[in-house]
């Protein structure tokens, strides 16, 4: 049951993560010595083991870490409790090589910036290195970093590797791994727990200051052996995927900073058509949290102020899929089972109320009425959840529901989308506040504008727009010695959780936005204007999100048109460009998408190859990798392989299939009420309701050229054709030998042969 029970404490501790300052050429002394923190690191080899030597920021002193090499299948690995000065170092090292010179001695093999992991498959142990990074931000004086360079190496010396070592199913669990590219969109941080908001990292015990157990770090199965084994996070690094972009501005010469950050979970993660709505567990697919921090910098109060808001994103938390097919660019919406107590959405909003409290704002952006059944049932189904829940949880549980049609609104040329979502995102930061780090400041009545959401129109559900002056309510003081703290969140979807969601995220962070400058005195108002330079940096900073989430979920850059025309962008390139994307974003989730889940749940530990049982590549389904009684523990991989084992041929891994084989059971009488319509053409544009940004009809393009069209189509199938053949996987051929072909077919204009 949902309780009261609220992440964030009214007592403020200060977050301390500086490393210790020990005197020149000594040594700390031994009660610092487990509080150090390590950023530069040097490995060496010899044939027995490696030596991986680390560094404080300033090279003051070293510790030492050494790696087994002798053993073909077996971690093993100890640290040198040693704290050494820089002489030290040297002597050891020298030492190390005189003692292994009849072996070939000691090398260098290469610098390091922490550990990122490691592994094992069927053969050999490899380690994951940090080799090369870049500071791409900051956060309280604490750097952030991206990965330029990163490199595996196996663990055992050639010479006791067994024959498993060079396998063929190795090599491509071993490329697998490869093809996660480390150097998009990770980031991590060797003094600052990025994988928790501000409000959060200022409220922790230091002793729990970098949890790796926590769903934002992308590496916790990776470097849970090492963990394990040192017992101290020393010398791995924790791995934060999404997004991060800092950008520096002043008004009137008072500078401060802008950063937002996304942290996508590693729970049920994976890809669009691959990962839909929620498991049994409660979690759902491409989950979010997406941070704002405002940083004013050298105040008079102290170096620093600063004011943080987080809101979330992910998909609909019920039990739906959608099966990408290369005859259609949209398949349908399936309702795969019936709950009659929605226990996994409980589990979901149970899990969002113990991470931020409460109040739950749920913001529903898909369709509400189509021609053509796809959006509408998961809308209603999603709203008799929530109902559902309603009646039985506690009133200060209960959820906040809000429905709005994007698309419907969107097509109205007199619509301000913005405006009508700014209006919701106002009258959600003022049930759930937002994190400052504390300023004096006094919030008018004005906050509340045109066409903001009414304070009953929140639970009722629907957007309405109330008088110019909005409502009189009293103004509303901070007390100026303390901190204000967040408690609840925003919680926004749409079908994919991409392109509407980012526009209504962009909304709601542009009314943050001048919530957080006014909260630091930064602004006399508490609003920012629309057009102004600052919201076109903050806009363009929340496409370049949506464009990274996208293009990790979804396979291309994000689609909107409402941050373009808002540029000034010429409508029928905009239309071009989105056409191009949905291009790309239908190749990915036909031809690519399986490759990429295979290697995120390798990567992430969910699927741990044996002997002897079937491989990654030839499982029919990941369902049970996700959810399996063990989750993401060392055990998912048993707990699949046990559920696969009692699955009967006539239901879903375990778990009735809608429709099911007994017509007139309940779960088919319940599904059936969505699905009372005529079975329609799908390759008949003109039977689909228009999806305004998500694809477009031949007349979206009309004002293209059909040979330039042709030729970039063209090079995207030469592009795709070729992806997978590093893997040695053959599945990535397409069906359709020509550009022109398939050009006609995603745009409705003839059906294949194959369809024939």
């Amino acid at each position: 049951m949902l309780g009261a029970h609220l992440l964030f404490s009214p007592i403020a501790m200060p977050l301390r993560v500086a490393s210790p300052k020990p005197r020149e050429e000594e040594a700390p002394p031994d009660g610092e010595i487990e509080h150090q923190t390590l950023e530069k690191f040097q490995l060496y080899e010899t044939r027995q083991r490696f030596y991986l030597i680390g560094s404080d920021k300033s090279k003051k002193y070293w510790r030492v870490l050494k790696i087994d090499r002798s053993e073909p299948f077996e971690l093993n690995m100890s640290e040198d409790p040693v704290a050494y000065t820089q002489q030290e170092r040297n002597d050891l090292l020298q030492r190390i090589a005189d003692g292994n010179r009849a072996t070939g001695g000691l090398n260098f093999v290469t610098k390091a910036f922490g550990i990122a992991g490691c592994v094992k498959f069927l053969g050999s142990y490899y380690l994951i290195l940090i080799t090369k990074r870049r500071q791409v931000g900051t956060i309280c004086d604490h750097a952030i970093y991206g990965i330029e360079e990163s490199q595996i190496l196996t663990i055992p010396h050639s010479t006791v590797q067994t024959e498993a070592a060079n396998s063929k199913a190795e090599l491509r669990y071993k490329k697998l791994l490869s093809s996660v590219d480390l150097t998009k969109d990770f980031f991590f941080s060797c003094t600052y727990p990025m994988m928790q908001s501000l409000q959060r990292n200022m409220l922790v015990d230091e002793a729990e200051r970098m949890p790796y157990e926590n769903m934002f770090v992308w590496n916790s199965f990776l470097t849970r052996a090492i963990r394990q084994t040192l017992n101290n996070c020393r010398w791995i690094v924790a791995l934060i995927h999404g997004s991060f972009e800092q950008v520096k501005m002043s008004i009137f010469g008072r500078v401060f900073a802008i950063t937002l950050i996304a942290r996508r979970s590693r729970h049920f993660a994976g890809t669009r058509y691959l990962k839909r709505g929620v498991n049994d567990k409660g979690r759902v697919a491409n989950d979010v949290e997406t941070e704002q921090i405002i940083t004013k910098e050298e105040s008079p109060v102290s170096k620093w102020e600063v004011a943080s808001v987080v809101q979330m994103r992910g998909s609909i938390p019920l039990f739906w899929s959608q099966e990408a097919s290369r005859l259609s660019p949209k398949p349908d919406i399936i309702l795969q089972r019936y709950d009659p107590t929605y226990q996994s959405t409980r589990s979901h909003f149970e899990d969002l109320e113990k991470r931020y409290g409460n109040p739950i704002i749920v913001l529903n952006l898909i369709k509400k009425v189509e021609k053509r059944p796809r959006e509408m049932m998961l809308r209603r189904e999603f709203e008799i959840a929530v109902d559902y829940l309603n009646k039985i949880l506690p009133e200060a549980s209960r959820l906040q529901f809000i429905h709005w049609d994007f698309h419907k609104f969107a097509k109205s040329k007199s619509a301000n989308v913005l405006a009508v979502l700014g209006g919701v995102a106002s009258q959600a930061l003022d049930r759930t506040g937002f994190y400052c780090s504390g300023k004096p400041y006094v919030v008018k009545s004005h906050l509340h504008q045109r066409n903001a959401v009414s304070s009953t129109s929140m639970k009722s559900g629907e957007v309405e727009r109330v008088s110019e002056d909005g409502p009189q309510n009293k103004d509303k003081e901070v007390n100026s010695k303390e901190a204000r703290y967040q408690s609840g969140v925003l919680r926004t979807n749409c079908i994919d959780c991409l392109d509407r969601t980012n526009v209504a995220q962009y909304a709601y962070g542009l009314a943050a936005l001048g919530l957080q400058l006014f909260a630091l005195g930064l602004s006399d108002v508490v609003k920012v204007e629309p057009e102004s330079s600052i919201a076109g940096a903050l806009m363009d900073m929340y496409q370049n999100m949506g464009d990274a989430l996208a293009l990790q979920y979804g396979g291309s850059a994000a689609h909107n048109t409402v941050f373009p025309e808002r540029h000034g962008k010429w409508r029928a390139a905009t239309q071009s460009q989105e056409f191009l994307k949905s291009i790309k974003r239908y190749y990915s989730n036909t031809y690519t998408d399986g490759e990429k889940q295979d290697a995120m749940n390798l990567f992430l530990g969910y699927f741990q190859p044996q002997e002897s049982k079937p491989a990654l590549w030839e499982l029919d389904s990941d369902y049970y990798l996700h959810v399996g009684s063990n989750g993401d523990d060392s055990h998912a991989s048993d707990a699949w392989y046990l559920q696969m084992a009692s699955t009967e041929n006539d239901s879903w891994y375990g778990c009735g299939l809608l429709p099911g084989s007994v017509e007139d059971s309940e779960a088919n009488k319940h599904y059936a009420q969505f699905c009372e319509v005529t079975n329609l053409d799908p390759f008949n544009p003109a039977l689909e309701e228009n999806e305004g940004c998500m694809y477009f009809s031949a007349d979206d393009i009309r004002d293209r050229d059909d040979a330039s069209v042709i030729l970039e189509m063209q090079s995207a199938l030469n592009e795709y054709q070729d992806i997978g053949k590093d893997l040695g996987n053959i599945t990535s051929r397409s069906n359709y030998e020509d550009s022109d072909t398939l050009t006609h077919c995603i745009l409705g204009k003839e059906r294949t042969a194959l369809e024939r």
